[in-house]
This record gives structure tokens, sequence and C-alpha cells, in this order.
């Protein structure tokens, strides 16, 4: 019996991602990978490959400081809610507060599956909290006023984060 040899070409795939490549193709169509580039090219794609993972690093981290925020203005919410209630006895203030503070704490952990919709939507909620609480109280404007700006600069750093790795 005589030994067949079969040879089979097998389609070439892109070193990266493992992608179908037509044997004409120098660039990866899927994650640009120069498969038949220079060296030049080769070293350009992994700078900038690596380039882009610390900015969404530093993005990530930005995020989780912003979700922080918001567990922590769930804390925050809560707690002066209760105490208020016991102070004054006002049940409505009791239930707003308890309300905002169910409604952070789900922003926050909601953070995880859309960050940039979350992070926007608390950033909004408490801005219309401090712009209603400066209507009906003007003095509340000022009183925390470095508090306000420190949780304002948080959420609006993440949601620049959350909008750059969307892009």
């Amino acid at each position: 019996m005589e030994n067949e040899i079969s040879i089979e070409t097998k389609e070439p795939t892109c070193s990266i991602c493992k992608t179908a490549m037509d044997t004409e193709e120098i660039y990866c169509s899927e994650c640009g990978f120069p498969e038949k580039g220079t060296d030049k090219e080769v070293a350009q794609f992994h700078a900038r490959r690596a380039m882009e993972n610390n900015q969404h690093m530093d993005a990530d981290k930005k995020i989780k400081s912003a979700r922080n925020v918001l567990y922590v203005m769930a804390g925050i919410t809560l707690v002066f809610g209760i105490i208020s209630f016991f102070n004054n006895q006002d049940i409505a203030v009791l239930v707003t507060n308890v309300i905002l503070g169910v409604i952070y704490l789900a922003l926050g952990s909601w953070t995880s599956q859309k960050p940039l919709v979350a992070i926007l939507l608390g950033l909004l909620l408490y801005l219309t909290t401090v712009i209603i609480s400066a209507i009906l109280l003007p003095e509340t404007l000022i009183k925390g006023i470095i508090f306000k700006i420190i949780i304002i600069a948080y959420l609006g750093k993440g949601v620049y984060s959350a909008s750059s790795i969307k892009k």
C-alpha cells in the first residue's frame, strides 16, 4: 500500500487575534496587526496597543472612583435622612433620602454594566438635588461647597473616562 501524503493548505490567520486573512492582505481586518508589515510597523502596532491598554486602565480607575462616590453618596444620604428624621420627626425627609440613597446604590452597582449612563445619571441626580435644595434653602448652596465640588469632579471624571472607553 502506498502512503499518501495529503497536503493541507491552511488558511493564514492573524498572529494576534487568530482571524482568517487573505494571502494578499498585509493588515488584519479585525485588529489591524501588520501580519506582512515591516518590523517598524509591528513595533508601532505593539506600542499603540500598549498605550491604549494604559489609557483603558486609567479610565477604569476613574470609573471605579466614580462608582465609589455613588456608594458614598448613598450612605451619606441614608444616614442624613435617618438623623434628620430623629431630629425633626419629618417622615417626608426620611422617605426622600431613602429613595435617593437607593437610587445612588442602584446607579453605583449599574456602573459595572453601563458606566457612562450610570455615572451620568448619578451626576445629573446630584446636581438636581443641589439645585432644588438651593432653591428651597439658599444657604445650603454655600454649605459644604468643597464637598460638592469634589463629588462633581469625581463624577465628571468618571463620565469623561466612560465616554472615552466607549469610543
